[in-house]
């Protein structure tokens, strides 16, 4: 999978993390959300240190290009719950990419 773009977002005190790519080998975007994770204690000392990192993934999204004839899916984590505020802001999220953006950086 390619590098994924990445923003965190704090929801009551949680943090999340919103990730997309276009994969050029299913001919789709991928959008995730995950919870967020502080970095390894390793990482201390580093310019990585106090950073936040994605966790596991709660939701993803395959949209596939408009020229594929596949529909759209979602996948949910059963394990991992969703605050609902947070899951309309995904949706909202997702649905800012433009028909025809394949190759493209999804909308910031």
């Amino acid at each position: 999978m390619p590098a994924m773009a990445s923003e965190m977002r704090e929801d009551e005190g949680e943090y999340y993390c919103f990730r997309s790519a276009h994969v050029e080998s299913e001919e789709a975007w991928v959008f995730e959300l995950s919870e967020a994770r502080p970095a390894p204690a390793s990482w201390a000392g580093t310019e990585h240190e106090g950073a936040v990192m994605p966790g596991v993934v709660m939701v993803a999204v395959v949209a596939h290009d408009a020229e594929v004839e596949k529909p759209p899916f979602v996948r949910f984590d059963p394990e991992q719950p969703v605050p609902f505020a947070l899951m309309k802001r995904f949706v909202a999220r997702v649905a800012e990419m433009p028909d025809g953006l394949e190759g493209e950086q999804p909308p910031r």
